[in-house]
């Protein structure tokens, strides 16, 4: 790895805030110990998952969770310096003991002034290695002047048009496609959910949320504020092809799963988050498995976070032969995949339901199945974004084992 001096972080660090770049900059350097120098790999290493080179993470204003890594060969500790930014960044662990190789989840709350930064700062046996996090402030600030870094070069387009977060915890890895979007809604500086919507199939591929302390409230009823979405052209538009299809407006983000505010409510009236369902599925079990989901998300004794994933079927074979005024697929199954964070235990379950009616004696554990099982079923690769130790160990759990209950009450 290349040593960096002091003056040229302070000098990165800058140019970013100055640059107007979103989010949290990470720059490792190499450790010290006493009078000669340890590179970070021999003794002890803190890197970001699926790299022990990359350095830079972006995170919006508003704040993420996140997981860094931490290779030690003996006793660590890990600390935030100053220690004032406690305030704002959570570690989920501080120590460990002995020759570890740990995941460790970062909560950076939302920032509603002037940039601010801090340093995660790992020890182990005499070794130090530092992170430093950079995120950007609501108000703006005056940065000094810095000379102008070389042009790059313009990323090559994906066919995808990215309008949100895509790394967050809760997003499936995407399908991208020509003309496909991706896009993450926020209310109020809150993100409220994000969505990939294929525009050939008129039809979301997946959408995705989190229940938390904050997004988890029942402040507002529900809008009634149908409309398009904003953040696609209105030649998508579907807002006129249900009337008279035979199928219900079926919300993928329930309206009652966004009720801490009236603008994160009426998100989810935009189009883009229905599929057309048959109303005796919709209204009935649907809703009966929608209100189970709702019921743990807002269960604080229960979970830290709730993050969900779920959509309707796209998949070749997995769609009616038919669609809706020639162009919205009918999927014929819908899923979701939850996973349930307790302090630093985490817990998977899926859900897979045939687009039909059921019977009113079908309990929602007839429908459970694995997330791996899942993910085998829909071709999809769903919540890539934990670690791939955490992501094993709770996407293999079966709704069958004697503890599933305590996880899931109620099931």
């Amino acid at each position: 790895m290349k040593r960096f001096s002091m003056n040229r972080i302070y000098w990165l660090r800058t140019r970013l805030i100055a640059l107007g770049l979103v989010g949290l900059t990470f720059v490792s350097c190499t450790t010290q110990r006493s009078e000669h120098p340890v590179r970070p790999s021999d003794r002890l290493h803190l890197s970001l998952p699926g790299s022990s080179t990359d350095r830079i993470k972006s995170i919006p204003k508003e704040g993420a969770n996140f997981f860094i890594k931490l290779r030690a060969t003996a006793d660590w500790k890990l600390e935030v310096d100053p220690k004032e930014a406690t305030s704002w960044i959570s570690l989920e662990r501080s120590r460990g003991e002995g020759n570890s190789n740990t995941s460790i989840s970062i909560l950076v709350s939302e920032n509603l002034g002037i940039a601010r930064s801090a340093q995660l700062i790992a020890s182990s046996a005499g070794v130090r290695d530092t992170l430093v996090i950079s995120q950007q402030g609501t108000r703006e600030s005056s940065p000094t002047p810095q000379p102008q870094p070389s042009p790059q070069p313009t990323p090559t387009p994906t066919g995808e048009y990215i309008l949100g977060d895509a790394t967050m915890l809760e997003v499936p890895e995407l399908y991208g496609g020509k003309q496909n979007y991706f896009v993450t809604h926020r209310a109020g500086g809150i993100v409220n959910y994000s969505l990939e919507y294929d525009t050939e199939k008129r039809h979301p591929r997946f959408v995705c949320f989190t229940f938390d302390k904050v997004n988890s409230a029942q402040a507002v009823k529900r809008s009634e504020a149908w409309a398009w979405d904003p953040q696609l052209p209105n030649s998508f538009s579907t807002e006129h092809m249900f009337r008279g299809s035979g199928y219900d407006r079926g919300h993928m983000v329930a309206s009652s799963d966004r009720l801490f505010s009236l603008e994160a409510n009426r998100q989810t009236f935009y189009y883009t988050n229905m599929s057309p369902q048959l109303g005796d599925l919709n209204q009935k079990f649907w809703a009966n498995l929608e209100r189970q989901v709702q019921a743990w998300g807002r269960n604080s004794q229960l979970r830290d976070v709730l993050y969900v994933a779920k959509g309707g079927t796209l998949r070749d074979g997995q769609v009616e032969s038919k669609k809706v005024k020639g162009s919205i697929v009918i999927p014929k199954y819908y899923w979701m995949a939850l996973v349930l964070k307790k302090g630093s235990s985490y817990h998977g379950i899926g859900f897979w339901v045939e687009h039909r009616a059921y019977s009113p004696k079908t309990t929602i554990r007839s429908v459970a199945l694995s997330i791996d099982e899942l993910e085998e079923k829909l071709g999809m690769n769903l919540f890539h974004n934990f670690p791939d130790d955490i992501e094993t160990q709770f996407e293999a759990e079966s709704p069958a084992a004697p503890a599933t209950l305590s996880y899931w009450p109620g099931l």
